[in-house]
C-alpha cells in the first residue's frame, strides 16, 4: 500500500463508500486493478435509516445493522486485496482532466491535502436529504423522523404521520404512507401542492389525509421519539401543536456533486447526468447512486449501478496504455509532455513481449535454449496480476527467453499448443526447450509460484 501511495497513480478512484461505492469496489478489486477509495465513512447514510425493508431477500434490517454489515464487508476487502486497495478518509476538493488520459484529484484528509492521479473515476457521493431547519429535527432523526416512504412506511402502521412539503416527493410519500398509517397530515407552506397534477388529485381524494395549508413547522416535539409538531399559520400567526408519531420531511435533497461540477454535466438540480452504464459527459468518469439523475433513489438500485459502472470502468482501464505519470507532465508542462508520451509508448511495447505466429515457429521453436511462454487474453485481470511476476522473472533469468502470445491474435501458436493438451485458462505458462513443450502450469490464483516452478 505504501508503494501505491508513493506512485500517486491509480487505475480507478472510487469516491464514496456507501452501498454503490462498495458494490463497485468488489468488481474492480476482483479484476486486480489498483484502486483508491475515498470517503468520510463506510456505509453512507444508512445509519440514519431506522429500518430497511427493500433489501432483496432480507425481510427487515435496521440501518445500523446494515451499516455494520457494510463495514465488515469492506474490512474483508481490505484483507483480501491489500496490494490493490488503498483507503483514504476524507473529502474531494477538486477533480480535473490531466494530460495522458488521466485525472488529477485533490482530497482533504485528516492528515492534510493529498494530490494524486487516476485513469478513471467512479463518483458515488450520494445526496443528503434536507431535514427541517427547526429545533428537534436533527436530534430526532432516525427516532421518528424519516425521509423515504418506500423504505420506512411499514414501521408507522396505524400511526399518525406528518409529511412536510408540497412537491412530488411529498405526494409520493403520502400515497405510500396511506397504505400503512392510520392518518397522514400534509403540511404545506402554499395554498396547494406544487407537484404533478395527477398525484395532487389522488392525494386530495384520499379520506385519511388531512391537508394543512399556508403553514410552517416551528418545532419537532419529543425526547426519545417524535410525539408531535408545532405549527404556525402563516396568514393569521396562530400557533398550535399536532400529535404525530412520525415526520417525513419531503423538501428535497442536496446532491453531493459540487467537486465535480466543472468535470461532468449536471442538471438543474445538481444531479450528474448519466447513461445506462453510469457513464458521464467526461470519458473515463462514471457516476452512480443518489448523486445521479436516475429517478429512483433506492439502495438496491444504487448497488446495481455500482456493479454496472465497475464492469464498464474495467474494460475502459484495460484498453488504456500503461502510463508513468508525473505531476508536471500531467498538468500539461510542454517540456515534459513529449517525454511522458515517449515513455508511455516504450512501456506499452514492453507491457507484454508478444511474438507473432511467424516469429514463434521461426525463432522460438528453433532456439536451443529454454523459453517461458505466457498465454494471455486481452483485458484479463488475472493476466495483468501475473504480468509483474513474469517480467521480474525475465530480469532474473536473462539466459531464458520470455515471450507472450495473445489468445485471439496467435491462432497458429494456439493450435500448436493444443495438439497435446488444450489451453483452457489464462494465464497459462508453458516451458519450451529445443522446440518442444516440456512443462506447463495453470493456477490463476498463484502466478508467482507457477512461474517460479518453471524457471528453477
Amino acid at each position: 500500500m505504501e508503494q501505491l501511495e508513493k506512485k500517486k497513480m491509480y487505475d480507478v478512484t472510487v469516491i464514496g463508500m456507501g452501498p454503490a461505492g462498495l458494490a463497485a469496489l468488489v468488481y474492480l478489486l476482483e479484476a486486480h486493478l489498483n484502486v483508491i477509495a475515498i470517503g468520510p465513512e463506510v456505509g453512507g447514510q444508512s445509519d440514519n435509516t431506522p429500518e430497511i425493508t427493500n433489501w432483496p431477500f432480507i425481510p427487515t434490517l435496521s440501518g445500523k445493522e446494515f451499516q455494520e454489515g457494510m463495514i465488515g464487508f469492506f474490512e474483508n476487502l481490505q484483507a483480501k486485496f491489500p496490494e490493490y486497495l488503498y483507503t483514504v478518509k476524507g473529502l474531494i476538493v477538486s477533480t480535473a482532466e490531466a494530460t495522458g488520459k488521466m485525472f488529477k484529484v485533490t482530497a482533504q484528509t485528516i492528515d492534510g491535502e493529498m494530490v494524486f492521479f487516476t485513469k478513471a473515476i467512479i463518483i458515488a457521493t450520494g445526496a443528503k436529504r434536507k431535514n427541517l431547519p427547526v429545533p428537534g429535527a436533527e436530534e430526532l432523526k432516525g427516532k421518528g423522523i424519516a425521509f423515504c416512504g418506500t423504505c420506512d412506511a411499514p414501521f408507522f402502521k396505524d400511526d399518525t404521520v406528518a409529511v412536510i412539503g408540497g412537491g412530488n416527493t411529498a405526494l409520493e410519500n403520502i400515497l405510500t404512507l396511506m397504505k400503512y398509517a392510520g392518518e397522514v397530515i400534509a403540511v404545506i407552506v402554499t395554498d396547494d401542492f406544487t407537484g404533478n397534477p395527477d398525484l395532487r388529485q389522488r392525494v386530495t381524494n384520499l379520506p385519511n389525509v388531512k391537508i394543512i395549508r399556508n403553514t410552517e413547522v416551528l418545532e419537532v416535539i419529543g425526547s426519545t421519539k417524535v410525539t408531535g409538531i408545532k405549527l404556525r399559520d402563516m396568514k393569521t400567526g396562530n400557533e398550535w401543536e399536532e400529535k404525530v408519531d412520525g415526520v417525513f420531511p419531503s423538501i428535497g435533497a442536496t446532491v453531493n456533486s459540487q467537486p465535480f461540477s466543472d468535470l461532468v454535466e449536471t442538471n438543474k438540480l445538481g444531479e450528474i447526468t448519466v447513461g445506462v452504464l453510469g457513464e458521464t459527459s467526461a470519458n473515463g468518469v462514471w457516476a452512480i447512486g443518489d448523486v445521479t439523475n436516475v429517478p429512483f433513489k433506492q439502495i438496491g438500485i444504487a448497488t446495481g449501478q455500482g456493479i454496472t459502472a465497475a464492469l464498464s470502468a474495467i474494460g475502459y482501464v484495460e484498453s488504456l496504455p500503461s502510463t508513468s505519470p508525473c505531476e508536471e507532465c500531467a498538468e500539461g508542462s510542454p517540456s515534459l509532455k513529449e517525454k511522458i508520451l515517449t515513455r508511455q509508448k516504450q512501456e506499452e511495447e514492453f507491457t507484454y513481449p508478444d511474438v507473432t505466429d511467424e516469429q514463434f515457429f521461426q525463432e522460438v521453436l528453433t532456439r536451443a535454449g529454454e523459453t517461458l511462454l505466457m498465454v494471455r487474453i486481452e483485458g484479463c485481470g488475472d493476466c495483468k496480476a501475473a504480468r509483474p511476476h513474469f517480467l521480474k522473472a525475465q530480469k532474473r533469468f536473462p539466459s531464458m527467453n520470455f515471450i507472450t502470445i495473445e489468445w485471439e491474435k496467435n491462432p497458429e501458436v494456439m493450435a500448436w499448443l493444443n495438439e497435446h493438451e488444450k489451453v483452457r485458462a489464462a494465464p497459462t505458462f508453458v516451458k519450451i526447450s529445443s522446440g518442444r513443450e516440456i512443462d506447463r502450469r495453470v493456477d490463476m490464483q498463484r502466478p508467482k509460484e507457477m512461474i517460479e516452478a518453471l524457471t528453477f
